[in-house]
């Protein structure tokens, strides 16, 4: 799930990096057990706003209990991803130490590498009594954070967000389960707007980095830097966050972008497509002299594939013209996507075609951009009340974005590497 762009009054997600270099970390031996401190750094940066609106400072602490005494504690952690109406989810908790909630709260969220922030959601249905037993809902957890309410745009829709404070966050599926994320900010979602998709969980979104004018992310309170998604084998899905470096992982390396630069407010992992094509036919540019140039985003919040209106109608179009060449209808719309990668060698991602024997569903879902305004779509409203995040935006080097998802992803496993900027396909 991509967050979009905003109107005047209206926070976006983009990621820039809320600090120009890398957090410090400070360790400190309690006992048994580790904890470690992640000091947000804000020196200047060409992505800052001459005002900073909405951010707080912040101490994240991540305890990792040692596996015996003077061991290195584990640094990482890895739970399963289960299969829901068009998505993969994850459970964790929240705990508060406030008179009269104490206790910790299952909640259910979509693993999202398209969003920056944890959210719960705050029923407003008629349905609340089931909905909330089967996804988990606010019911008081935490405390005020300090922070204004806002309202964040998203790609489907707009959402009302109060933040609050947690006292520990941890995962309770995990394979390590004692860890625990301490003083954890997270956002509670009120009333939503035009919101899309099937499914029922909010989003633990994913992206580290945003310009310094946006809300602080899940990612950047923890010490993770390293994020994989492994979609390989059905019912054995799994996420794992680390703080290890990805230069281990053995697979095609894609160089990723830093989307900041042409206005994307948060950092999507994101890459230039080297070629695209549809039924086996290369998509052109508009003037039909190139290849079509193209903003791939890697999101896991998006069950099928979605585009700039521009690659959307060039993609009816082109299936068409092959379907009427002869060939079959699933055939002529299937998508592949070729990306360079630093071995040489090009990384392919094609569209899954058809209903999935294990999700049920098909995943070859191809939609349409509403509302992007760093990228230029939008009404003439949205377009004309977008303001930069940061004041500095290059002329983009494509035509379109598209948001790579869960069609071409399942069967593979990625891994994230936000220190280095590169996505590894990891081989078996």
């Amino acid at each position: 799930m991509i967050p979009a762009a905003s109107a005047a009054s209206m926070k976006v997600h983009g990621t820039s990096q809320i600090s120009g270099g890398m957090p410090r970390q400070r360790v400190c031996q309690h006992g048994s057990s580790k904890v470690i401190s992640v000091d947000t750094v804000n020196p200047s940066s060409p992505f800052r706003r001459r005002s900073v609106v909405g951010m707080i400072g912040f101490s994240a602490l991540a305890k990792w209990p040692s596996r015996a005494r003077g061991s290195c504690p584990l640094r990482e952690v890895e739970m399963p991803l289960h299969w829901a109406a068009g998505g993969f989810s994850l459970w964790f908790t929240l705990s508060s130490s406030e008179k009269g909630r104490t206790g910790k709260k299952r909640i259910k969220a979509v693993a999202d590498t398209g969003s920056p922030f944890l959210l719960v959601a705050k029923c407003l249905r008629k349905d609340c009594e089931s909905y909330c037993a089967e996804v988990g809902c606010f019911e008081g957890q935490g405390a005020p954070s300090g922070e204004a309410d806002s309202t964040e745009g998203y790609a489907s829709g707009i959402v009302e967000v109060a933040w609050r404070k947690s006292d520990t966050v941890t995962f309770p599926d995990a394979t390590d389960s004692s860890v625990e994320l301490r003083e954890m900010r997270f956002g509670v979602q009120g009333r939503i707007i035009g919101f899309g998709g099937t499914g029922k969980a909010v989003f633990l979104g994913l992206i580290r980095d945003h310009m310094s004018d946006i809300k602080t992310s899940f990612l950047e309170q923890t010490p993770f830097q390293y994020l994989v998604v492994d979609l390989r084998e059905p019912g054995r899905e799994t996420l794992r966050l680390s703080e290890a470096s990805a230069l281990t992982a053995r697979g095609p390396r894609i160089k990723l972008a830093d989307p900041r630069r042409w206005g994307d407010p948060v950092k999507h992992y994101c890459a230039g497509v080297k070629t695209l094509r549809v039924g086996g036919e290369v998509v052109l540019s508009s003037n039909g002299s190139s290849p079509r140039k193209v903003l791939a985003i890697f999101d896991t919040g998006t069950t099928g594939v979605s585009m700039t209106p521009g690659l959307y109608e060039s993609y009816w179009l082109l299936a068409q013209s092959v379907a009427q060449s002869g060939l079959g209808w699933s055939q002529a719309r299937q998508l592949q996507v070729f990306f360079e990668s630093t071995s040489g060698s090009d990384a392919s991602f094609a569209m899954y075609m058809g209903k999935h024997p294990s999700y049920g569903i098909g995943l070859d879902l191809v939609t349409p951009i509403r509302e992007m305004a760093w990228a230029g779509v939008g009404s003439a409203a949205s377009l004309a009340n977008y303001k930069v995040p940061g004041g500095i935006q290059e002329k983009p080097p494509f035509e379109d974005v598209m948001l790579l998802g869960l069609g071409f992803l399942v069967g593979k496993c990625i891994a994230i590497d936000t220190k280095m900027d590169e996505l590894i396909v990891i081989e078996s």
